[in-house]
C-alpha cells in the first residue's frame, strides 16, 4: 500500500486533491490509510477526488448542480480517474468520471454542471430548521468506535438518538465539518462531508454490523462559500431484505439549503 504517512502526518483532503497526477483526463490518486472504510476508500473521498479531477482536467465548467455515483467494489489505495465529457450543452454539461481500481472499475461518477441563468423563478419553499450552537451538542461517536477515515470529521448530534442505540427513530440530525479544511474549495468540501454520516438506520442497530453504500445521489441547490459546519437531517425512509432507501439534507450555518440527496444503503444485519 502506498505509504503517505510514515512521518506520523495523516493527509488531508488537500493533500489528497494535490496528489493527484497524471493528464488531463486520466489522473491517478494515492489513498492515504486515514481515508479508508473497511477495505475500501470512504465514499466521499472517491468522488471528492472525481470531482478534483473533473476540474482539472475540464476547469471551463460552470457550478457543480447534480451529482450521481455507483460504488461498484472495493476502491483501495491507488485509483485512476477516467474523466470523459459526455456532452456540454447551452444549459448543462455533463462528466463521467471512472474510478478505477485495481484494474476493475469501482465507482462511477456523474456530475451535471450548469451557469447561472435569469430566471422569474425564485422561492425557498423548504423551511428554515432550527441550527444550535455546535459546542452545545453531543458528539456522534465515541472516538475509539470510529471508522478509520471518520477521524477526518468532527461530527454531533443536533436530534437523533446515538447509534447502534437499538433507537425506533432512523433519523439523525448532525452538524459536521472537516478537521482540516485548509486549501481544499468549498466545493470539493462539501461533497466529501455530505458523505461522512453513517446511515440513518444505524441508530436502530442494536448491535455492530457491516454497511455498504450502493448508489448515492445529490442535487445541489448552492456551494457554500466557506468550508464551515454543514447541517445534514439524514432519514431511512424504509429498509427491508437488507436495504435502506435514505433521504439527506444538506444545510447552511444560517440554515439556506446547500444540497438533497438520497442513497441506497447495504445493511448486513
Amino acid at each position: 500500500m502506498h505509504d503517505d504517512n510514515s512521518d506520523g502526518h495523516k493527509p488531508s483532503l488537500a493533500d489528497m486533491v494535490n496528489s493527484l497526477h497524471g493528464e488531463p483526463g486520466r489522473l491517478t490518486g494515492h489513498l492515504s490509510p486515514w481515508w479508508m472504510q473497511g477495505r475500501t476508500a470512504f465514499g466521499g473521498i472517491t468522488a471528492a477526488l472525481a470531482l478534483a479531477a473533473t476540474r482539472q482536467s475540464l476547469p471551463d465548467l460552470p457550478q457543480l448542480r447534480s451529482m450521481q455515483v455507483t460504488f461498484l467494489r472495493p476502491i483501495l489505495d491507488e485509483v485512476i480517474f477516467e474523466v470523459t465529457l459526455i456532452r456540454s450543452g447551452r444549459t448543462a454539461s455533463f462528466v463521467q468520471v471512472d474510478c478505477m481500481s485495481d484494474g476493475a472499475l469501482g465507482a462511477r461518477c456523474t456530475f451535471t454542471f450548469g451557469a447561472a441563468r435569469p430566471s422569474k423563478i425564485v422561492h425557498d419553499y423548504s423551511p428554515v430548521p432550527a441550527t444550535p450552537d455546535p459546542a452545545t451538542c453531543e458528539e456522534l461517536l465515541r472516538r475509539s468506535s470510529r471508522p478509520t477515515f471518520f477521524a477526518n470529521f468532527d461530527a454531533v448530534i443536533i436530534e437523533g438518538d446515538q447509534l447502534v442505540s437499538g433507537s425506533d427513530r432512523p433519523e439523525l440530525i448532525v452538524w459536521s465539518r472537516l478537521t482540516d479544511s485548509v486549501g481544499v474549495s468549498p466545493e470539493v468540501a462539501l461533497v466529501c462531508n455530505a458523505d461522512s454520516m453513517p446511515p440513518a438506520a444505524m441508530p436502530c442497530f442494536t448491535e455492530r454490523a457491516p454497511i455498504s453504500t450502493i448508489t448515492w445521489s445529490v442535487d445541489f441547490a448552492r456551494i457554500p462559500e466557506t468550508t464551515d459546519w454543514v447541517w445534514t437531517r439524514t432519514t431511512s425512509k424504509q429498509a427491508a431484505e437488507g436495504y435502506s432507501v435514505q433521504d439527506m439534507e444538506l444545510r447552511d450555518t444560517d440554515g439556506s439549503l446547500l444540497a438533497s440527496a438520497q442513497q441506497m444503503v447495504a445493511l448486513f444485519t
